[in-house]
């Protein structure tokens, strides 16, 4: 059982099982990665253990150690966090209140943000599903984040607007 306390004063748990609190969040370096691993890698395989796996340990993020990705649900801001280390936050994202459209995706990467609760109803329906299965699915809305990895953008994929949507805090 697990507790992180947003900054905007919310309570996040991990206790409630699938959590609205927890994410899991891949580069597409990193899905292409573990596609190259095994072609057949199951979601559910790439969801519970591929960033502890050498092939992608210093990819999205020079982890010491394996990180969470906790979300409120209040406030919609993203924690980054070393579980091992009690909780330490590497970096949190906010939201941007005012959306600004911007008109490339040149210097982006593609980033997967797979919920847990996504994650729970899919696996409930096939624990084998598979990853390039998951990716190849038609969505609503993409995720791209900055070179520099401070700033994440959606896409919406029915106007192919893309907006900034989360910026990292200092």
């Amino acid at each position: 059982m697990a507790r992180l306390a947003c900054y905007c004063g919310a309570d996040m748990t991990d206790t409630e099982g699938p959590s609205p609190h927890l994410l899991n969040m891949f580069l597409k370096s990193e899905i292409d990665n573990a596609l190259l691993y095994n072609p057949d890698i199951c979601l559910w395989d790439l969801y519970t253990g591929w960033d502890e796996l050498t092939e992608s340990d210093n990819s999205f993020q020079n982890r010491s150690e394996p990180v969470e990705y906790w979300y409120c649900t209040k406030c919609k801001r993203i924690y980054e966090v070393q579980a091992i280390s009690c909780g330490r936050i590497l970096r949190c994202f906010k939201t941007v209140s005012d959306l600004t459209e911007i008109y490339s995706l040149e210097g982006l990467e593609e980033l997967f943000i797979l919920r847990d609760k996504e994650m729970d109803d899919i696996i409930c329906k096939d624990r084998y599903y598979r990853l390039k299965d998951y990716i190849e699915q038609s969505s609503t809305e993409k995720f791209f984040i900055s070179s520099d990895q401070k700033t994440i953008y959606g896409l919406d994929t029915a106007t192919n607007k893309l907006f900034c949507k989360y910026i990292q805090e200092s």
